[in-house]
């Protein structure tokens, strides 16, 4: 049986929806694959909240990483990284905390560079400023800075640093870890908001659609 407009007219105004045109018509009848996202109108854009739902969830993770690893270089005492590499004479763990801080850092501004919301600007802009402030301290590291604010690390310059000069840039006493651990948190934080309010934006959607689609099944 072929679904008509009038069947379709009817069944959207059951439902509470407004379709454009005939896509609706045409997807449900197999002549149309694409069009299901248009057909459901302006408040019903499921594709745009599925594409929503990816990058907050990437941001969340990528922020989540961050606020890990400035925890861990900024603890302090007996505990702390650098504490365990003073006692046992090997800063190899310490060495791949770092690695993992630049990483997670660079990832951050990659998803927050691609933010235009007005938060993910100031987060974005925090973020930059943050290791410009520590440019010089943060050289002693083997890392350096580009134009975009993304790190880049030579591991081998890494490499000549001990505990002290490690914990004197990153640890407790500095600014660095202190100031991303906080931008991490809260952009985790706004990334986790974002997604509940996507994911059910995006449930509604698909809930409609449900609905639509049994009514067109009840006249069969």
């Amino acid at each position: 049986m072929r679904i008509t407009s009038t069947m379709t007219g009817n069944a959207s105004l059951e439902a509470g929806m407004s379709l454009t045109g005939n896509s609706l018509v045409n997807y449900l009848n197999g002549d149309d694959s694409d069009s299901l996202v248009n057909s459901l109108g302006n408040n019903h854009h499921s594709t745009a909240k599925v594409l929503s739902k990816g990058k907050y969830e990437k941001m969340r993770e990528a922020a989540e990483n961050l606020e890990q690893y400035t925890e861990s270089l900024k603890e302090s005492g007996d505990k702390s990284i650098y504490e365990k590499a003073r006692k046992s004479g090997d800063l190899s763990e310490l060495y791949g905390e770092v690695e993992k801080m630049v990483s997670s850092y660079n990832s951050m501004l990659d998803k927050l560079r691609t933010d235009m919301t007005t938060m993910g600007r100031f987060y974005y802009q925090s973020l930059k400023e943050a290791v410009a402030e520590n440019k010089d301290l943060l050289g002693f590291a083997g890392i350096s800075i580009d134009k975009n604010g993304r790190m880049k690390l030579d591991k081998d310059k890494l490499k000549t640093a001990d505990a002290d000069q490690l914990e004197s840039i990153f640890g407790a006493d500095g600014t660095l870890s202190s100031k991303l651990n906080l931008i991490a948190g809260k952009v985790a934080d706004s990334a986790e908001a974002n997604l509940k309010s996507a994911s059910s934006q995006y449930n509604a959607a698909g809930n409609s659609v449900d609905s639509l689609i049994r009514s067109y099944d009840a006249k069969r």
